[in-house]
């Protein structure tokens, strides 16, 4: 089981352990032989990844994975199981892996991963190597950014707004998106912030509808809070999102060190409350009222 947070390379390091184990060369993994390349493609037919079914992992996706485990690897010693975000699993999808994780036959390996052991199933965690990952210094993201090719500005930025996490600055390095999303969240976070009830509550119920985009909404809504701490406590650690120091500087003149230390700790509470399967829409909606409203707090000032 590799566990840490959003991004930081569990999957790569799975998908990178699979090779090691079903690579054909002395120096393993090579990322050359075939077995090494159908891997990275997705086409190695003893590596199977279970995928999840609307956010969550489902009692008859392990059922079906337990059918293939009795099946006698293809071409390699081992059949490998990837199950990613193992944390969304379903009590019932955890329990029917109990089964197989008490006696796995010798030919078979798992590989799961999760952001954090608390919300799983003990007797689950019990049965598995836990692997903690932690998160990369900044200076060391930066250097691998630029490394592969990124502009000095990028990768500085990049690397920043990573937070440690290698493997969402090499997958925004390589997809322009990302950035763009990140853009399109805080625009729409500042218009949140200055809107009414009834804005705050349409902001819930939208986003509610699209489970997929809520971590990362979350994970910048976050950010944000956080550079205005350190700013409005004058705080020597760098912030996270250098392209809107201005901005940011502006809100945490308005915002003192109390206000901003609540709107970060309701963010983190409803994250906790989601990791622990709390109702979407409604843990958005406490949140949405929760967050401080600019047109209020700064006409009083």
């Amino acid at each position: 089981m590799l566990v840490g947070p959003n991004q930081v390379g569990k999957r790569t390091l799975g998908r990178t352990l699979a090779q090691a184990i079903l690579c054909t060369e002395q120096q393993a993994p090579c990322g050359a032989c075939r077995s090494c390349q159908l891997i990275l493609r997705g086409r190695h037919p003893d590596v199977q990844t279970i995928s999840a079914d609307s956010e969550r992992i489902k009692i008859d996706a392990i059922r079906e994975m337990q059918h293939l485990v009795a099946l006698s690897p293809v071409e390699g010693p081992y059949r490998i199981f990837l199950i990613p975000r193992f944390g969304r699993a379903t009590t019932s999808a955890a329990n029917a892996l109990l089964k197989t994780l008490e006696e796995p036959p010798s030919t078979v390996i798992l590989i799961l991963t999760a952001t954090s052991v608390d919300a799983l199933l003990p007797t689950i965690v019990s049965r598995c190597q836990v692997v903690p990952l932690r998160l990369l210094p900044t200076a060391q993201i930066r250097a691998a950014l630029e490394e592969r090719g990124t502009a000095p500005d990028k990768a500085r930025l990049l690397s920043h707004l990573a937070q440690g996490r290698v493997g969402w600055a090499l997958a925004a390095a390589e997809d322009e998106s990302k950035l763009e999303r990140r853009n399109e969240i805080m625009d729409s976070m500042v218009a949140l912030a200055q809107g009414s009830y009834t804005a705050r509550f349409s902001w819930a119920e939208r986003l509610s509808r699209k489970p997929d985009r809520v971590d990362g909404v979350l994970e910048t809504m976050a950010s944000w809070w956080r550079d205005i701490l350190l700013l409005s406590a004058q705080s020597t650690i760098p912030i996270t999102n250098l392209d809107r120091h201005n901005e940011l500087s502006e809100w945490a003149s308005h915002y003192p060190v109390d206000a901003a230390k609540r709107a970060l700790q309701a963010i983190q509470e409803t994250r906790h409350k989601l990791e622990h399967n709390a109702n979407l829409r409604l843990a958005l909606e406490v949140l949405a009222l929760d967050l401080p409203n600019t047109s209020q707090e700064w006409n009083q000032l």
